[in-house]
């Protein structure tokens, strides 16, 4: 099972912690399993899941898709450990 790094955390705050959370979410499930779509891909789909269930708002994507980032970032940077 892989070790992530701690979860990117804001350093602002955002009107959209859900979207966030889910975000950083989808991130670390892309890496914990064995993907079928590109990380692209599954952002995208991810994200239309999520916003789906929410008051359309036209921040929210830009949110979703910068926390993702973030986080994608994070795992990278702080590699990982399959302990």
């Amino acid at each position: 099972m892989a070790i992530f790094p701690a979860a990117a955390q804001s350093a602002h705050i955002t009107p959209f912690p859900q979207t966030e959370r889910a975000a950083r979410k989808a991130a670390r499930q892309w890496f914990a399993g064995a993907p079928t779509l590109t990380l692209a891909e599954w952002r995208n789909q991810a994200r239309e899941h999520h916003c789906a269930a929410l008051p359309f708002e036209p921040h929210r994507n830009a949110v979703f898709n910068g926390a993702f980032a973030c986080e994608i970032a994070t795992i990278i940077a702080g590699g990982l450990s399959h302990e």
